[in-house]
């Protein structure tokens, strides 16, 4: 199983479509859209701030490649955050449905 965070603009309709082909094309098992967040980091210099989207994406190991170039493709920002996380432990009923 693997976990990717990334964060999205605030765009609700690019977001869907973003989800909807994760989901329809099984590079994700489950996508979770976290509303509303802030980020700010410094960029040339000026301190910017961005109101986003978080999603959490999971789906079987296997796969992880393949949404991981999608995901770069399809992104809109220059350099999207993309965190990859392998949980250490599973509840087993759950790995069987990601794994279904």
């Amino acid at each position: 199983m693997y976990i990717v965070m990334t964060t999205y603009p605030n765009s609700w309709k690019e977001l869907k479509k973003l989800i909807l082909w994760l989901l329809k094309q099984w590079l994700a098992s489950c996508v979770q859209r976290v509303n509303y967040m802030k980020s700010y980091y410094l960029r040339e210099g000026e301190l910017k701030r961005k109101e986003e989207k978080l999603l959490l994406i999971k789906g079987k190991s296997e796969k992880k490649d393949a949404m991981i170039a999608f995901l770069k493709k399809m992104h809109p920002y220059e350099v999207p955050e993309i965190i990859s996380l392998s949980p250490e432990e599973v509840d087993e009923s759950y790995l069987a449905w990601i794994d279904s």
